[in-house]
Parts: C-alpha cells; sequence; structure tokens
C-alpha cells in the first residue's frame, strides 16, 4: 500500500502531559506531533518549543498559533529560536480562530481574516525565508530585516483552513493547509479543488493537505457518539463549522449536535485493521498528510496500541 505522512495532535493542558506525549510519539517511531493553542490556556508554540530540546527526530508543529493578539514580526522571531532548536523539525502552522474568540475573549477587532492573513504571512515569509520584510499594508506596516548573523530558516507555513476563501489563499501563499473536523467528502469537493484553484492563480503546484483524524479504539459507537459530543462542543458555538458541515452533506441536528452520519464519518473507530483502512480512505479521498488525535477509551491499552498503528502505515 501507498505511505503517507501521519502525525498525532496533542492537546494542552497540561505542558507536562503533551511533552511527555510528543516523546512517547518519538520512542513509537511517529514522524510528526503537533500542539494546539486554546485561545486562553497554556501556549502551544512555547510547548513545542520546549518539545525541541527533549527530542531528536519527530517532526514539531504549531497546530495553531493564533494570529490576531501576536504581531507576525513578534511571531517570526519566536519561529526563529524554534527553528534554530529544531532544524528541518519545525513547521508554523497559524491560524485566524473565530470571531467569538477574537472579538468576546480578546476585545480585537475580527475584520476580513482572508486579508489579514495575506499580510500576516507576508510578514513571516519574508523574515522566515528571505531575511527582510518591507510591507506598507492594510493590516501591518513591517519594515525589517534579520541581523547579519541569522540566516533565514525557511520554516514552512502551514495555514489552518476550512472554508473555501481560506482553503484558496493556502494553496496561494502557504506551505500547506491544516483541515480539522472534515469529513472525506469536503475533502474531495471543496478542499482540493479551491486549493488547487489558489495555487493556479500562483502558477506553483499545490501545496500538501493535512486533515485531522479523531480515533477511538472501540466497535461501541456509543461510546464513540459520546466522545464526538464532548470534543465537539468546545467548537459548536463557531458558525464556520456549521456551515461546512452543511456544504460537505452533514448538517448539525436542530440542537445545534453532530448527527450520527456525521460521527460516522469523521470518526475513525473499530478494531485495529478498520482503522488502518479507515485512514487509507482518507488519504485516498485526497489527504496528503494525516494528523491523529487519540480518544483513548481505556487510556492504559489504547494509546500505546494507537501508536503502534500509526507507526506501521
Amino acid at each position: 500500500m501507498t505511505t503517507f505522512p501521519v502525525g498525532v495532535v496533542i492537546f494542552p493542558p497540561t505542558s507536562q502531559k503533551v511533552l511527555q506525549g510528543i516523546k512517547q510519539a518519538e520512542q513509537a517511531g511517529i514522524p510528526m506531533a503537533w500542539v494546539p493553542s486554546w485561545p486562553v490556556g497554556p501556549d502551544g508554540f512555547s510547548i513545542v518549543t520546549a518539545a525541541a530540546v527533549q527530542t531528536s527526530s519527530i517532526g514539531l508543529g504549531t497546530g495553531i498559533s493564533i494570529t490576531y493578539p501576536c504581531h507576525p514580526l513578534a511571531r517570526a522571531n519566536q519561529a526563529l529560536v524554534t527553528g534554530e532548536l529544531a532544524p528541518q523539525r519545525f513547521r508554523l502552522g497559524i491560524g485566524a480562530s473565530h470571531q467569538p474568540a477574537i472579538e468576546g475573549t480578546y476585545g480585537l477587532k475580527f475584520a476580513r481574516p482572508i486579508g489579514h492573513m495575506k499580510e500576516y504571512i507576508a510578514v513571516l515569509r519574508g523574515m522566515l525565508w528571505e531575511g527582510r520584510i518591507d510591507l506598507d499594508g492594510e493590516y501591518y506596516q513591517v519594515h525589517a530585516e534579520l541581523p547579519p548573523m541569522v540566516t533565514p530558516p525557511c520554516i514552512p507555513i502551514v495555514i489552518a483552513a476550512l472554508r473555501k476563501n481560506m482553503l484558496r489563499l493556502a494553496g496561494e501563499v502557504a506551505d500547506g493547509a491544516m483541515l480539522i473536523w472534515s469529513p472525506p467528502s469536503y475533502v474531495r469537493s471543496v478542499a482540493i479543488p479551491n486549493m488547487e484553484e489558489g495555487a493556479r492563480l500562483a502558477n506553483r503546484p499545490r501545496p500538501p493537505l493535512i486533515v485531522s483524524a479523531p480515533i477511538v479504539l472501540t466497535k461501541d459507537f456509543t461510546i464513540v457518539s459520546k466522545i464526538a459530543q464532548a470534543a465537539f462542543s468546545v467548537y459548536s458555538s463557531f458558525p464556520t463549522y456549521r456551515h461546512m458541515f452543511m456544504e460537505a452533506g452533514y448538517p448539525l441536528k436542530a440542537d445545534g449536535t453532530l448527527s450520527d452520519e456525521l460521527i460516522h464519518e469523521l470518526f475513525l473507530y473499530g478494531d485495529e485493521d478498520t482503522i488502518r483502512q479507515r485512514l487509507y480512505a482518507l488519504h485516498e479521498a485526497g489527504a496528503d498528510e494525516i494528523i491523529t488525535t487519540i480518544n483513548p477509551h481505556d487510556p492504559s491499552r489504547d494509546y500505546r496500541t494507537i501508536l503502534e498503528i500509526l507507526a506501521s502505515l
């Protein structure tokens, strides 16, 4: 069978738990670990930087770092540190997050996220790939150059993208797009075509599409459904997901929860062989890379077993 990259997402809190999980994944032979950042809580970027000096081979990514609260030049300065500590292993994942989080929690204006993100990436690209940036944009005015002794590390920049416009932008200017809570039908019919359109605009190949896959090692759908609804409750207030599910053909139920059909499409569950087959099916649907979230029903057994499944692909 065709091989393809499969990594793990490890959510804080706590920082120590995430670091332990990354080291365990490295020992199991997993090629990549991603650490998200919540709008409020332990900073995933800081945890990834700590992991850079506690690991030696596993790839490390911020998946994602939120853009609005952090100036892109400050973010580039952070990335220089992590990139130096984990050369050729670090990927910078960024995302705009959602209006309720940015305006309701931070009190910042969430306006025209596509334009904001395009300028944000221009600053990152200039500093991390070319060593300088001169930008007088609508959102940022940045004029900076790396010190003479600092070489641009060419760190890959990945955008968290859900809807068409952000997927198109990822195809145009990023080194990859990260798509979460997305059924295969959306990967095939929306994500890939829009990334390809963006790539055509920039006259370049389409960058990789990285798709999330929550895994539950059980055949009991009742258990899977309970885990799925609890996991989605964190995202249920964000209308972007509701629109995406509707476009994929799996609208949310009237009470705003996931339908059984959508849970079956989103969550990889069953025995080890079934999970392995579902991972291959997601790759065949268009996912160039898969990032898995492990939802252990039996924590003492499931996490280790799922790592073994992933390492065997």
